[in-house]
């Protein structure tokens, strides 16, 4: 399932991110606040209970949250995404993937890139709802490498990743190979360029949430 979070504010903080005049302090807390309303739209759709809760004056009705969240930071790019999204899921754990594709143009047909897994820690995933957070899913090289070595260390209840651009070619190839995951993104862009970059994008959000180059 894909799902385009298409609501008016969102897609203007987008627009904030497209901006190449967007400078980098601006950019890296408007993905934080896309976070944190990212995470909303996720609690949505997650399992909840109903309680009974004693207020000072009676009880109430309400709802609790069954599922066990664990957030998975995709460096570097996803840092301030991740930070939105704890603020609303406070009570999540927390795991750290580094991983990048390797930019060799030799090395790669299409969209097959090589991808270099440096890093992994992660806590106990079995039954859990498991958000990868990655602004950019492009070719998709990087995020089936991913959720393939994630899957060979537990079993989460369900997988979803968090992204904000999303191109077509890359979505494809990720639920074909992993069917069963959900994507939740603002916008999907059509096109990829040759080096494997979303058009029109928003250009490398790593570099442009850190002023790096």
């Amino acid at each position: 399932m894909i799902k385009i979070l298409g609501n008016n504010y969102l897609q203007s903080l987008l627009t904030i991110l497209r901006d190449r005049k967007t400078n980098f302090v601006v950019f890296r807390e408007t993905v934080k606040e896309i976070g944190k309303f990212m995470a909303y739209e996720i609690a949505k759709e997650l399992d909840y209970s109903d309680v009974n809760v004693e207020t000072p004056l009676g009880i109430a009705k309400g709802k609790k949250r069954d599922d066990e969240i664990v957030l998975v930071i995709v460096l570097r790019a996803a840092l301030p995404l991740v930070h939105g999204m704890m603020e609303v899921f406070r009570d999540s754990y927390l795991g750290v993937i580094a991983a990048k594709r390797i930019e060799n143009n030799e090395d790669h047909a299409g969209l097959d890139f090589g991808v270099e897994i440096s890093y992994m820690k992660l806590p106990n995933i079995d039954d859990k709802v498991i958000i990868i957070a990655d602004p950019m899913l492009a070719t998709g090289s990087t995020m089936i490498s991913i959720l393939s070595r994630l899957k060979e260390l537990g079993k989460p209840k369900r997988i979803i990743l968090a992204t904000i651009i999303s191109a077509r070619p890359g979505v494809e190839r990720v639920m074909k190979i992993h069917k069963d995951i959900d994507i939740y993104t603002l916008a999907v862009d059509n096109e990829l360029n040759s080096d494997g970059y979303i058009v029109p994008g928003l250009g490398d959000a790593g570099d442009r949430a850190f002023g790096t180059i």
